[in-house]
This record gives C-alpha cells, structure tokens and sequence, in this order.
C-alpha cells in the first residue's frame, strides 16, 4: 500500500459535530447524504474511511456494507464524531500508530526535516509541537504519537515517490505554484494544509497538468 494514505471522514450532510474542525487536520471530510453517495463522495479508493457512528437519519452499517462492496481492501472505522475534540484527537493519534499504512512512520524526524530543508522551528510549526520538542525529536528522540507528524510523513514519502530526487523536491517546494495563490507549497506545508499539498501531488502523479 503507498505510504501517503488517503483517508476520507464522512458525516451525514448538513450536521456539524464539534469535532469537525479537529478532524480535517486528519483526513478530508466530506458530507454524505446516503450509502451510495459515500462511494461516490468518498473519490479515488481511499485506504482508510472515518464514518460518524451516531448521524442524525443515516445507518452507519449500511453505509459501511455500501463502501466495502465497492472498495473492499479499504479500512473503514466507525468514530463517535460527537464527542470532544481533545478525546478524538487521542483517539485518532492512537488509530494512526496502528492502521495507518506500513512504513508511513520509518523516515526519522531528522530525515524528514533534511528531505523538507526546513528548521527545527519550521517543523515545530508544521506539526503544532514547540521548537523544544521538536528539537529533541531532531536530536533522536522518540516522539509521541503526533497526527501531524503522521501525516507530515505521509507528505514526505508522497514527495519522494513523485520526484526522482531531493533537489527536485526542493524545487517543487520552494516554487511560487499557481494552485496555491503564488504561495510555495514548503508555505502550506507550514501552515499544515497538508490535503492541499496531497492533491496537488497526486494531480501532478496522475498528469492532471500535462
């Protein structure tokens, strides 16, 4: 399975749980209004589908029986959406250690941040740890379960799938791009857009700008 997994949340159109903001750091979120909608609202196979297990009128089973008919490797996790941010975040950090695809989570900090050209502060930043943190992660030390480093590594290895070279990345990265309003994708990355940075990376891949 590639290393930058695609993951979708689905919820039922319309509501708004209070971890909504949280999940899309996450996965893409995206609104459904039946269990053939999900198929199609769920895009390009995704490796791992987040289903609201509490929607308003919708049947979380159904729409799950629905998914795997069409996709049936995909891993599909029913999440209570409706609870707090902070509980989901542990929830998912944990869920991210352990289905997220193998080899996702093999780059070292240091690595990454060399592959990236970016400091101990850019990194902080990215991932929302402090530069302190960060710079012992640099240093070697373990980190704690991050869904922003996760997902950062996910970036990475999308990045080196795609370009023959670091000095290619680094071009692409540090590059005005017109998809992001003249903005480098390394400022995006920054910002933690990292689904913005993942479909401009799988366009280029499917040769969407040819």
């Amino acid at each position: 399975m590639a290393t930058g997994a695609k993951i979708v949340a689905l919820k039922e159109e319309g509501t708004h749980p209070p971890s909504e903001g949280m999940l899309a750091e996450f996965a893409e979120v995206r609104e459904i209004r039946s269990g053939a909608d999900a198929i199609s609202v769920a895009g390009r196979l995704p490796d791992l589908v987040l289903l609201d297990m509490c929607m308003p009128t919708l049947d979380a089973e159904s729409i799950v029986e629905a998914i795997k008919e069409k996709h049936s490797s995909t891993v599909i996790i029913l999440v209570d959406f409706k609870q707090s941010p902070s509980k989901l975040r542990v929830q998912l950090s944990k869920l991210a250690m352990v289905v997220l695809p193998k080899g996702s989570g093999k780059l070292s900090v240091l690595a990454l941040a060399r592959t990236l050209g970016i400091s101990q502060e850019g990194l902080s930043r990215m991932v929302n740890v402090s530069a302190k943190t960060a710079h012992r992660w640099i240093k070697g030390a373990k980190p704690r379960p991050n869904i922003g480093l996760q997902r950062l590594t996910q970036v990475v290895a999308l990045l080196k799938e795609t370009f023959p070279s670091e000095d290619a990345i680094q071009a692409y990265l540090n590059h005005p791009n017109p998809s992001f309003n003249g903005k480098t994708p390394k400022d995006v990355l920054i910002a933690g857009d990292y689904d913005r940075i993942t479909g401009d990376l799988q366009a280029l891949r499917e040769g969407v700008y040819i």
